[in-house]
């Protein structure tokens, strides 16, 4: 099919210059090219009042477009036809194609690649970050006849249709798997996922065993601690759940309570005010904040650790084995169980710690995560930023409480099926993962062997 050759883009690329003078009374539309080669988008329309440079350059359909300073980051890319006569400052270069010696369509093919980018890159290694119009145009790309030009184009479009469908898919296939995440997380605390174990063990839901018996207990243990001198905060009385808070009918051996009954304490993380740049250390007390929280699961961020002495001065913000760490702004869906690792790891100001009674704090983390439990606390934590939780509100919550035997037979349940789900989300990222190996494969075949 042809030997292919190595071309300066000199050969197949001319720079256009040339400016025109704004006037005040028209309108004109400002293109901005993204980075990481990405295309060319309408950025706004002004006025020509408005744009103060009087000198601008007018774009061109299919104009290969190329920003002085961030074509290192990939800004570069073609003019599509709705931007037609838009302008452009002086700090962007105009090129018109040779389409005699090449297509488009293979252009924007090798743009997809890094022929290019890596050549913008090692020359743009010095502290200058910008690019010069002769510079680009001194880039090689390989080159062959505009009949293999268009064979590669046919082969790349055939391929990029069948990968675009197939990114659909598995889009489609995510969402499905996160929406049932929500669905398998909602029947958990309500008790549809344990309807045959509590066929199998009536005895572990009535009499003694009945949850009204266990939130009883937790009272009693309640007040024990807040008369003795372990614990001397008081809580204010939480008024009845009222039906109108109920969001669904509770199975037999359930009971209604508030999220403040089942705990000795909510606390607040300590105040930025509090923390210092000068507390902060490598390899030292890590900090927990609502970004630390990963899917269910406390991490460990190096940038955010503090000092020993830090953590003395504020050791009352120090979490233990069992306490709940949830976001009290942003995304607060974000709740996780202190493992025994973490034990010791101080508490971040954008977050509470919660001290839980004799309950299974991996049930009580399910029961605030669902969906209506997070949309009992949105209706009225909703800030002008950013949501925001309030202790108030956080002890209020409406919690449907089974016996502690049920409440662990549906954590089990739910790291069964959870498993399940990670699984075939594995499944689809390597999928997605293998379709980007295929294009690149594509390309390399189209560039070796035509």
């Amino acid at each position: 099919m042809g030997e292919w050759k190595t071309v300066k883009l000199a050969e197949v690329l001319r720079y256009r210059k040339g400016n025109i003078l704004i006037n005040n009374d028209k309108e004109y539309s400002l293109c901005r090219v993204q980075l990481h080669r990405r295309g060319v988008v309408l950025r706004e329309k002004k006025m020509g009042s408005q744009i103060k440079t009087k000198k601008q350059q007018v774009c061109k359909a299919g104009d290969l477009i190329v920003a002085e300073m961030d074509a290192k980051f990939g800004g570069y890319g073609f003019i599509p036809d709705h931007l037609e006569g838009a302008i452009v400052s002086s700090h962007y270069y105009l090129y018109e194609l040779d389409k005699s010696k090449i297509t488009q369509e293979y252009f924007g093919i090798l743009i997809k690649t890094d022929f290019i980018q890596n050549q913008i890159e090692a020359k743009g290694s010095t502290n200058y970050s910008s690019i010069r119009a002769w510079e680009f145009l001194d880039y090689e790309i390989p080159l062959q006849s505009i009949a293999l030009q268009n064979i590669i184009a046919a082969k790349y479009l055939k391929h990029a249709r069948f990968k675009e469908d197939l990114g659909i898919e598995l889009h489609a296939q995510l969402k499905y798997l996160s929406q049932l995440r929500q669905q398998i997380l909602q029947e958990a605390i309500e008790g549809k996922l344990t309807v045959e174990w509590r066929k199998k063990n009536p005895e572990l839901i009535s009499g003694e065993n009945h949850a009204s018996k266990l939130l009883e207990k937790i009272k009693a243990e309640k007040r024990t601690l807040t008369e003795s001198a372990k614990y001397t905060k008081k809580d204010k009385p939480l008024a009845p759940i009222t039906d109108d808070e109920k969001p669904f009918d509770l199975p037999e051996g359930w009971v209604w309570c508030r999220f403040g009954e089942l705990c000795k304490g909510i606390f607040t993380g300590p105040f930025g005010s509090m923390l210092h740049k000068s507390d902060y250390v490598q390899n030292g007390i890590p900090t927990v904040n609502p970004t630390h929280i990963i899917d269910g699961q406390i991490v460990a961020d190096g940038r955010m650790c503090v000092s020993v002495r830090t953590k003395d001065r504020l050791k009352r913000y120090s979490l233990t084995l069992g306490d709940l760490v949830i976001a009290r702004r942003g995304d607060l869906s974000k709740c996780a169980v202190v493992r025994h690792e973490q034990d010791g790891w101080l508490c971040g100001t954008g977050s509470f710690f919660v001290r839980c009674l004799a309950v299974n704090r991996n049930y009580i983390c399910l029961a605030y995560i669902s969906q209506k439990a997070q949309a009992y606390l949105l209706q009225d934590s909703i800030g002008q930023t950013m949501d925001n939780l309030n202790q108030k509100l956080l002890r209020k919550l409406p919690i449907g409480l089974p016996t502690l035997s049920e409440q662990q037979a549906i954590v089990d349940r739910v790291d069964k099926l959870m498993s399940m789900i990670n699984e075939l989300e594995k499944q689809v990222s390597e999928r997605k993962e293998q379709s980007e190996m295929l294009m690149q494969s594509v390309l390399r075949e189209a560039f070796t062997k035509g």
